[in-house]
Parts: structure tokens; C-alpha cells; sequence
């Protein structure tokens, strides 16, 4: 009985964790494709409903990969998704969308919190497709409503950075 539970414990984590990227940027049938995750120790804790990857955690499903330090994976007492929360130096995301573009991100941490339909950037947040970029301390986007926000960019002075390549905008 604890074995299954841990046993779906996990498969849920790994299914919840990739499901992130193809619901917020991505690849329309990413989500039908295997996904994999490696890491140097899992831990399950069945009373936290929280799964552990640490240590050179890769996570990878179709075009999108996740690298990172550390990963949790939490689930409310309902068994439903309350965040997946990557660690790292930094935690990086690529992923191919549909129009065939590669999409990155670069931060301290990556944080999926389902309810609030949101993922955030912290911690010198970059992200970037081809030479077009947006840089700033905290970088927030809203799946449902599509807006992305920067905030309070340290590493510049306190200011957000955006550079538009005009070729690109065209495309």
C-alpha cells in the first residue's frame, strides 16, 4: 500500500512537473512524450505529499528540458498540484513552441503555482527567444491571461531590461 502510493507519488510529480512547460510556453504535443527525469537522489515524503530531485536534476519531455540543482514537487491533501518549485545556479528551461522557435529562461528559481496560474522567475530572471530578451530580478507569467511581468532588476541598477530585435517582431 505505501509502496503504490509512494509509486503514484511520484508518477504524478513527474507527469505535474513536465506538464508546466506545455501548458505555460510550449510545444503542443510535447505533453503526449515520455518524460525523464535524472537525478543523483529522489526522495519521496508521503506525510508532505512532496517529492525531491536533487543533485544535476535534468527533466526532459519532447523539446522542453529543465535543469536544475533541486526540485520539489508538493500536492495539496486533495492529491491536486499546489507548486513545483526548481533550485539551482541557475535553474534553465528551453523549449522548442510551435512556430518551430526555441524559447529559454535563466533564474535562481522557477516556480509553477497552478491555482494562481502562474509562473515566476527569481533571482536574475532572463528570458530570451533568438536576440530578443527580458531581464529583471523577478519575471512573472500569467498562463491563462498570457501577460508577462518584469520587476526591480538589481543587476541593472534596480530597472527592468527588454530588447526587441525588430526582424523578429515582423516574424
Amino acid at each position: 500500500m505505501i509502496r503504490t502510493r509512494a509509486t503514484n507519488l511520484i508518477k504524478l510529480s513527474f507527469l505535474l512537473l513536465c506538464t508546466v512547460s506545455a501548458t505555460s510556453f510550449g510545444k503542443s504535443d510535447d505533453y503526449k512524450q515520455p518524460i525523464n527525469v535524472v537525478s543523483e537522489q529522489q526522495l519521496a515524503d508521503l506525510k508532505a505529499n512532496k517529492v525531491i530531485f536533487e543533485g544535476d536534476v535534468v527533466a526532459t519531455q519532447g523539446t522542453m528540458e529543465i535543469k536544475a540543482d533541486k526540485i520539489e514537487v508538493t500536492r495539496g491533501s486533495d492529491s491536486k498540484l499546489e507548486s513545483i518549485i526548481a533550485y539551482g545556479h541557475p535553474v534553465t528551461f528551453q523549449q522548442i513552441l510551435d512556430n518551430g522557435k526555441p524559447i529559454h529562461t535563466r533564474s535562481s528559481t522557477l516556480s509553477y503555482l497552478p491555482k494562481q496560474s502562474l509562473v515566476v522567475l527569481n533571482g536574475r530572471a532572463t528570458i530570451w527567444q533568438n536576440e530578443s530578451s527580458m531581464t529583471g530580478e523577478r519575471i512573472e507569467y500569467n498562463i491563462v491571461t498570457q501577460r508577462m511581468r518584469a520587476d526591480n532588476a538589481s543587476t541593472q541598477g534596480g530597472r527592468v531590461s527588454t530588447t526587441f530585435v525588430p526582424a523578429e517582431l515582423e516574424e
